[in-house]
């Protein structure tokens, strides 16, 4: 049970006292030092910080990849650092979907074998996932490249196959890591406004790690890792709209 007394339907993240830390020659440095933060269903909540400063391994953390030193992280009522390495793949797979910068793609599969991968990891039928992977392919404006290969699409379409893929299983938080730092400033505009459309329309929630202040008037509230610790920098009425698509 949480100990803050939140209510579960309320939240979709509530984080507790949570630290990592790593040997630097023969000194701890901690990365994140008794971290507290909860994200609201539905929430656009964005983390800022320099690189190295733990941005991603909050992220990290909250996915399930990596594991603290001690800690609590609450998704709905199952606190994902007690599971086992196991439990916590099931319950990304089942839960969570993730953007990367790099986008990550399979070069073997075709956009629209990447975007059903998640939906079959789950069991679904491939005819059903299929369905839903080209509704979203229509939602992002790649309707036309279904059978093409990662290979022969520019990094915003690639970008946009990744998140068709973090989103066609319908999991209740998306992770974006510096989503649009790998693409030039015109082009993760564009990718930008389509993830919170996207995660908005689906009444999602969305955590995005950037070092991009101009996403700030975007969220809901922002945070600030500096030292390990996490302050919140915002917290204000966000612009609900993003930039528009060209």
């Amino acid at each position: 049970m949480r100990e803050n007394g939140a209510q579960s339907g309320a939240l979709a993240v509530s984080i507790q006292e949570l630290t990592k830390t790593y040997m630097q020659g023969e000194r701890r440095k901690y990365v994140l030092n008794s971290v507290n933060l909860d994200i609201h269903n539905g929430e656009f909540f964005v983390l800022l910080g320099k690189s190295g400063s733990g941005k991603s391994t909050l992220l990290n953390l909250i996915s399930g990849i990596d594991e603290a030193d001690s800690g609590h992280i609450y998704i709905g009522d199952i606190d994902i650092l007690a599971l086992t390495e196991r439990g916590r793949t099931l319950f990304r797979r089942d839960n969570i979907g993730i953007v990367f910068q790099f986008f990550n793609l399979i070069p073997t599969l075709t956009v629209l074998e990447n975007i059903t991968l998640p939906y079959e990891l789950r069991g679904q039928k491939r005819k059903q996932a299929e369905t839903r992977a080209k509704e979203l392919l229509a939602r992002v404006g790649l309707a036309d490249r279904s059978n093409a290969f990662p290979d022969r699409l520019s990094g915003g379409e690639q970008q946009r196959v990744a998140i068709a893929r973090a989103l066609v299983h319908a999991p209740k938080i998306v992770l974006a890591d510096e989503p649009t730092g790998n693409l030039d400033e015109d082009t993760g505009q564009d990718v930008l406004a389509l993830l919170l459309e996207l995660t908005r329309d689906m009444g999602r929630t969305l955590i995005m790690a950037t070092h991009n202040p101009e996403i700030v008037p975007l969220a809901d509230r922002v945070g600030r890792i500096h030292s390990g610790r996490l302050e919140i920098t915002m917290a204000q009425k966000p612009q609900r709209e993003a930039p528009k698509l060209s």
